[in-house]
C-alpha cells in the first residue's frame, strides 16, 4: 500500500492543474497577499526553470563543504531525508506557489527496486520544478561511525540509484546529522562531493508545533542579523514531517513580511530567497572551509532589483 500510495501522490502532483492545488491550500496571512492568494501570482512567481537547469549540480562538484554563511539577506532553503508520499508532494506546490527552488538531500535507499517507483517520479518532479537534488546517503548513516569501505558504499549506492532516476550521479552532499571529521571529509573530496551544511534550522526535529517552528525560526533571523559572518544562510527542513508541511509557508510568509516593512525604509537590502544552491559554492583549496558569501556589487544589485520587484507585488 505505502508503494502505491507513493505512485498515486507523485502522479497527482505532476497532473493537477496550478488552479486546483492553489484552491485547496487557501491564504496563510491575512496581513499580506501571500502566494496561496491567487493563480495570478503563481503565474508570475513560479516561472519554468530554464532548459539547462541541472539538477544534480554537476558544476559545484570540488567544493569546499559550505554552511551557508552569506554577507548578505540571502536564504536557501534545503530539506532532508525524502521524499516521502504524504508530505512532500505538498512541499513542492508551497514552493511553486511562493516560487521558490530548493535543495533536496534524497536518501538513497528510498529510490530502489520497484517499491522506489514512487519516490523515483517525486525526485524527477523535483528536478522537472527547477529544484538541486543532492544525496544524503544510502541509508542515512553516520558517516563518521563507518569504515572507508563503508562510507565509499554508502556513496556507490546513492549515485547508482541517483543514476537510475536522473541519469547521472548527485554532486552535492549532505553528510546525516551533519556529523562529518577529517577522514569523512576527504573521502567526500575524493569522489568530487561538494558537503552543504547549514547554519538555520526549521526547528521541525526538535517540535512539532508548527507554532513553535515559526517563532523560532522569527527569532534566529532576529539573531542572524547581527551574526558577524552576515545575515545570510542556509536553512535546514525535512519534508518527510506534517508539521513541516504546515509551518512552511508561515515561514515564507514571514521572510515577506520582513520585505514589506523593508520596503518602507530606504536603502535596505531585502531577503532573498535564492533558488541556486550555486551562490554558496567556492572552489576547494585544500582542507579549507567555505568563507562568508559575499557578492560583487553587481550581482547583488540585480538580484536586488528582481527581489524588491516582487515584494512590491504581495506587498500591495
Amino acid at each position: 500500500m505505502i508503494d502505491r500510495a507513493f505512485t498515486v501522490a507523485a502522479l497527482a502532483l505532476a497532473m493537477l492543474a496550478p488552479a486546483a492545488r492553489l484552491a485547496a491550500q487557501g491564504p496563510v496571512l491575512p496581513t499580506l497577499r501571500t502566494a496561496l492568494d491567487a493563480t495570478a501570482d503563481v503565474a508570475e512567481a513560479a516561472p519554468e526553470p530554464a532548459p539547462e537547469h541541472d539538477a544534480l549540480a554537476a558544476d559545484m562538484a570540488d567544493g569546499r563543504t559550505t554552511r551557508g554563511f552569506a554577507r548578505h539577506r540571502i536564504l536557501h532553503f534545503t530539506f532532508d531525508d525524502g521524499p516521502r508520499a504524504a508530505t512532500t508532494p505538498r512541499v513542492l506546490e508551497t514552493l511553486d506557489a511562493y516560487g521558490v527552488r530548493a535543495t533536496f538531500f534524497v536518501v538513497g535507499r528510498q529510490l530502489e527496486g520497484a517499491r522506489g517507483e514512487g519516490a523515483r517520479a517525486l525526485v524527477r518532479e523535483m528536478a522537472a520544478r527547477g529544484h538541486t537534488v543532492g544525496t544524503h546517503t544510502w541509508d542515512h548513516a553516520n558517516l563518521t561511525r563507518l569504515t572507508e569501505a563503508q562510507v565509499e558504499s554508502q556513496l556507490e549506492r546513492s549515485e547508482r540509484a541517483f543514476e537510475a532516476t536522473l541519469g547521472g550521479r548527485p554532486w552535492l552532499v549532505r553528510p546525516p546529522y551533519g556529523a562529518r571529521d577529517a577522514r569523512v571529509d576527504a573521502l567526500l573530496a575524493r569522489r568530487g562531493y561538494t558537503a552543504m551544511l547549514w547554519n538555520l534550522t526549521s526547528s521541525d526535529t526538535v517540535t512539532r508545533d508548527p507554532d513553535v517552528m515559526v517563532e523560532r525560526f522569527r527569532a534566529q533571523l532576529d539573531r542572524q542579523e547581527r551574526h558577524p559572518l552576515g545575515p545570510g544562510g542556509i536553512v535546514l527542513f525535512h519534508d518527510t514531517h506534517e508539521h513541516t508541511v504546515e509551518a512552511l509557508p508561515r515561514i515564507l510568509d514571514e521572510v515577506r513580511a520582513r520585505n514589506c516593512a523593508l520596503l518602507e525604509q530606504p536603502g535596505e537590502e531585502l531577503w532573498d530567497l535564492a533558488g541556486d544552491p550555486r551562490l554558496y559554492f567556492q572552489a576547494r583549496q585544500g582542507t579549507a572551509a567555505a568563507t562568508s558569501v559575499r557578492l560583487d556589487a553587481a550581482t547583488l544589485a540585480a538580484r536586488q532589483t528582481a527581489v524588491r520587484a516582487e515584494a512590491e507585488t504581495y506587498c500591495r
